[in-house]
């Protein structure tokens, strides 16, 4: 590529791939990146490697060029000084030769590890009441904690105990201004109405019976 290895700032770090392989950088480099008449300084990694690539150009060059790359058209757009979009192509047949030569050429090893058992963590657990006039309103919390954390927690409870909602009547709504539900219908088409569908009478009253129960009592 015609730099000088003099230009390259020593760093100590390694690089690894894709397939767990590991190498240690030269340094890196500046260069200055020119396409579609765009011209960018991009900061390069240097390696001592074969590779069949001279520079591979990552996303911090993608974000400042404003690009957007497709992997399935092979090609990359963005927009130039002029305000028009230049297409940058590759050649398909080269690529994927490239591809299926890299694939023959690797030789990765997958090692599976077993499977751990998670098991969950068994902490006791204490009652607070939150609500003096309702003794039965309460929420569990952890016994391990401090005293000060669980004094703190508790006035922090009874302080907001107005957004538990204990009872379906404690439930009136969402302010449509934080979020709303509706039907992603298009209005230009002509609503039908389905033909009702009549239940035998076991499922009948068991359909009713779960309805009384979220009916307020």
């Amino acid at each position: 590529m015609m730099v000088d290895i003099k230009n390259i700032k020593p760093l100590s770090r390694a690089l690894t791939g894709f397939n767990g392989s590991s190498t240690h950088l030269l340094g890196t480099i500046c260069l200055n990146v020119f396409v579609g008449g765009v011209s960018k300084l991009v900061k390069f990694s240097v390696i001592d490697t074969k590779t069949k690539y001279n520079v591979i150009l990552g996303t911090p060059w993608l974000h400042m060029m404003k690009a957007i790359p497709s992997t399935y058209y092979q090609c990359i757009k963005f927009p130039t000084r002029e305000g028009i979009v230049f297409t940058l192509k590759v050649n398909q047949c080269l690529a994927r030769r490239m591809l299926i030569s890299d694939f023959k050429n690797q030789h990765v090893t997958f090692l599976v590890e077993p499977e751990k058992k998670l098991s969950p963590q068994k902490e006791e657990m204490i009652q607070v009441g939150i609500d003096p006039d309702h003794p039965d309103r309460t929420v569990r919390i952890g016994s391990e904690l401090s005293i000060d954390l669980t004094t703190e927690l508790t006035t922090f409870l009874r302080a907001n105990k107005s957004t538990f909602a204990w009872t379906t009547t404690d439930m009136p709504g969402i302010d449509p201004t934080i979020t709303a539900h509706r039907l992603n219908v298009d209005p230009t088409y002509k609503s039908i109405k389905q033909k009702r569908r009549k239940l035998g009478p076991e499922r009948a009253k068991a359909v009713n019976d779960e309805v009384d129960k979220l009916l307020p009592t």
